[in-house]
């Protein structure tokens, strides 16, 4: 049996396929899942046939896809294949980072609020974390995170930032790191791409010229959104040689299977499918966005695929009522307690959970749970 006979038809033609990721028709009508920052359409056409023919390889090893994966990362991003160390997911990475570059004495540079498992893995091992506060407007403090980088012997920079889908100037940020690299060149950074596909702010850019430029700078990406493959657990760093080197003695060295290494190296060169999920995303978020405004709910300048909103109760207990309604929304992400991170559903899912979330906010707040 053809794999595709596990999915929808619609998934065998491409133009009904994208016909059906706009009407959201590949929904089971179930719970909605927007707090996990997932994209709801799953991975491309070119991704799920690469997928069903993995499956006639189930009993080889996977080496030679794992050279097919790294070439493919290599010439999207035009590096060299000896700048590119794949992971089973960033974490890996992330988590290989932090206990190669800091200790006791220095610390993890870390902006909050941002994803946490980079702090939680610097606590893990009791090496400091140097918390910088995100600015007013939500965004990275670069000129803060500047200046306590050389106590630091990381500096973790997720951009676009989760959990507020605010993004930093490409400019802004590699003016920031080559400066902290002339004064401190033992702080490394870490900068997290996972959302970088999804950004439209005037000035974004990525990182990875300064990864290949300087033994300081290490970039991941993931195939866990804009590819649809979180399930899957498929990402890479980008750095120099000797860095990647130091990385590869606390990584896990995380084994990729060949259904993945196959499905991401077609989803990558899947031009087509990446655009028509970035402006499936920018439309649904733009509804979000609005839905909200009409409401008098403050929203944080979106580029990601998910937006922050100021729902002015505890998040905590918004969740709950959602989720009581069949809506499941993000965590909640200290010290914005009354923020709420909702991520991008289909058009369809996001229409039905809109109306749930102004109900939920036109009903008086319910005292805060505790624990």
């Amino acid at each position: 049996m053809w794999l595709g006979d596990c999915y929808p038809r619609a998934f065998v033609n491409r133009r009904t396929f994208l016909r059906g990721l706009s009407s959201g028709s590949f929904g089971d009508g179930s719970l909605i899942r927007v707090g996990n920052n997932e994209n709801p359409y799953g991975p491309g056409p070119a991704a799920l046939e690469a997928l069903s023919r993995a499956t006639t390889r189930a009993h080889r090893y996977p080496g030679g896809l794992s050279r097919d994966l790294a070439a493919t990362i290599s010439r999207v991003h035009d590096v060299p294949l000896d700048h590119i160390l794949l992971s089973g997911g960033s974490g890996d990475v992330m988590r290989a980072a932090v206990y190669t570059f800091t200790s006791p004495v220095r610390g993890l540079v870390f902006p909050r609020p941002s994803y946490e498992a980079p702090m939680r893995s610097a606590q893990h091992i009791g090496s400091p974390v140097i918390r910088v506060q995100l600015t007013p407007a939500l965004t990275l403090d670069v000129r803060t995170i500047a200046s306590r980088s050389a106590q630091g012997g990381l500096v973790y920079i997720c951009n676009p930032n989760n959990p507020t889908g605010t993004v930093v100037p490409a400019a802004d940020l590699s003016t920031m790191i080559a400066s902290v690299i002339r004064t401190s060149p033992d702080t490394r950074f870490l900068v997290d791409e996972a959302y970088f596909d999804y950004a439209d702010a005037p000035g974004s850019g990525s990182m990875i010229p300064l990864a290949v430029k300087h033994p300081q700078v290490i970039v991941t990406r993931t195939f866990s959104k804009i590819h649809g493959m979180a399930g899957m657990r498929v990402a890479y760093a980008i750095a120099q040689p000797d860095t990647l080197a130091a990385l590869r003695l606390r990584h896990s060295a995380s084994s990729l299977g060949a259904a993945s290494l196959a499905a991401a190296a077609a989803s990558l060169a899947d031009v087509e499918y990446l655009a028509q999920m970035a402006e499936l995303n920018r439309s649904v978020r733009s509804f979000m966005v609005d839905g909200f405004a009409r409401a008098g709910f403050q929203v944080a300048p979106a580029d990601a695929n998910f937006i922050f909103v100021n729902i002015r109760r505890d998040a905590r207990a918004f969740g709950d009522a959602c989720y009581a309604q069949g809506v499941q929304v993000g965590r909640v992400f200290p010290p914005l307690g009354n923020w709420a991170r909702i991520a991008v559903g289909t058009g369809a899912e996001m229409k039905a959970a809109m109306d749930v979330f102004l109900s939920v906010l036109a009903a008086p707040p319910v005292p805060t749970r505790r624990g």
